[in-house]
């Protein structure tokens, strides 16, 4: 057997192509990390980093091309920014929450006020609740927690007493986020309402997370909203039944939410794929890929983005073979060489048969290995006066290789390809079998492609 090496070899490109990627699915969060801390900060003090100003930063380092200056950053966002995508999203969600349940306990309660002054005010957090700051967050709350003491401390009568009762039973619960305690301060001792028929509170308040979660991630949900601020008017079977329809609604609209992100995420990974290139291809398929998700397709987006990812790997493996087979070539025949290529390409299985004129009754063959590795093999042919077995001049050519690819892995390194032999046989391991000598070769071959074509 002959003297065997495995050489992978790695193109600093192929790795400036890679953190290109990432750093656009770090832009990617960076912008919906942007995009949630202001709209939290709209409604609550929002401590550490200002992602716009990051994102801002890391436009003008792609726009410039400044790799090394944000090397530190990349590494660091890489890891902690889906983690920070995730807490900004639950912050959010809440953040939308506590201001819904506030504004659906105002229209409760305006069900049964009479009183102009409070239904003004019960009106205006009923309406704006939403986007009221922290501080006037909690002076609404205050408002709404003190009627709904003094609606506890003294029952309303209505025709409907048991309507009341459940409306004022909603409002405390919503108040208080939960059907199973009180708002702050709220003691059982004032709890005058029977809660034993209520069965609204709890669905109603796990249909309020539901839709702060849709409100957070901009689905729309105004008309579910309004037909829950309605719902308190209701009798407690009408109430019921509207209950279900805004949830089997607000269900739907988790499945849009859920096709949405899983969209987003498709596109951004087969922009990040296509990030490295600027040809009339990749250009189309931006184009492509951005109209299947702009169109809500999941179908056609996942098939853009897979074929994204495809053309940019093999355009890789084909940029990168190119310019490893030209080094090849100009490095051996810096070191002597006769280089005899096979074909125009450099891909899996292509490759190139090397000679020195020296010594004519040896070559090299080297042969494109799957991952971008590089197998070469010293091949002796016979000849007059060669021995049997292991025999020194075999031993000294096969030696003389690993010198000189030793010596073009260098040159080859100096020029930005990184390699790593992750296989070698030493010099005089095997024996060699020798090929027929090169004159036979080439009559035996010339022979051979007569008939085929007489045939």
């Amino acid at each position: 057997m002959s003297k065997l090496v495995f050489v992978n070899y790695r193109i600093s490109e192929a790795e400036e192509r890679e953190s290109r990627r990432k750093v656009e699915l770090i832009r990617s969060m960076l912008e919906r990390c942007a995009r949630m801390r202001s709209q939290l900060a709209k409604l609550e003090p929002v401590a550490g980093e200002d992602w716009t100003k990051t994102l801002d930063r890391y436009q003008k380092y792609l726009d410039t091309q400044k790799w090394s200056e944000f090397v530190d950053d990349y590494n660091r966002l890489y890891d902690e920014l889906p983690g920070i995508e995730q807490k900004l999203e639950r912050e959010l969600a809440v953040a939308k929450g506590k201001r819904l349940r506030l504004e659906l306990t105002a229209a409760t309660l305006l069900a049964s006020t009479t009183n102009p002054a409070a239904r003004n005010e019960l009106e205006v957090i009923a309406r704006g609740a939403g986007n009221l700051f922290a501080d006037n967050f909690l002076d609404a709350q205050v408002k709404i927690e003190k009627l709904v003491r003094d609606r506890l401390a003294t029952p309303l009568h209505f025709s409907k007493q048991e309507m009341s009762e459940d409306q004022l039973a909603l409002a405390r619960d919503l108040l208080a986020g939960s059907p199973k305690q009180a708002p702050g301060g709220l003691s059982g001792s004032v709890q005058t309402v029977s809660t034993e028929n209520v069965t609204s509170s709890p669905r109603v308040i796990q249909l309020l997370e539901k839709l702060s979660r849709l409100q957070s991630a901009s689905i729309d949900i105004d008309d579910l909203i309004a037909d829950l601020k309605r719902i308190s008017a209701l009798s407690a079977v009408e109430r019921s039944l509207k209950i279900d329809s805004i949830e089997l609604e607000a269900q739907d609209r988790i499945k849009v939410l859920k096709q949405k992100r899983e969209i987003e995420r498709m596109v951004d990974d087969g922009l990040a794929w296509l990030s490295s290139f600027s040809a009339a291809t990749a250009e189309a398929m931006r184009k492509e890929l951005t109209a299947a998700g702009a169109a809500g397709d999941v179908v056609m987006t996942r098939i853009a983005a897979e074929k994204a990812r495809a053309w940019a790997e093999s355009e890789w493996g084909l940029q990168d073979g190119e310019r490893i087979r030209s080094l090849l070539v100009n490095e051996l025949q810096e070191l002597g060489y006769e280089v005899n290529l096979q074909g125009a390409g450099w891909n899996e299985g292509s490759r190139i048969t090397i000679v020195k004129p020296s010594e004519p009754n040896y070559d090299v063959q080297l042969s494109a290995a799957p991952g971008g590795g590089i197998q070469s093999k010293v091949r002796a042919y016979s000849h007059a006066g060669r021995s049997d077995g292991v025999n020194r001049r075999d031993v000294e050519i096969e030696q003389s290789w690993c010198d000189d690819l030793a010596r073009l892995n260098k040159k080859l390194a100096e020029r930005g390809i990184a390699s790593v032999i992750s296989h070698e046989e030493a010099p005089g391991s095997s024996v060699q079998l020798p090929l027929p000598a090169r004159n036979d070769r080439s009559h035996s071959r010339g022979a051979a492609e007569i008939k085929s074509r007489k045939l």
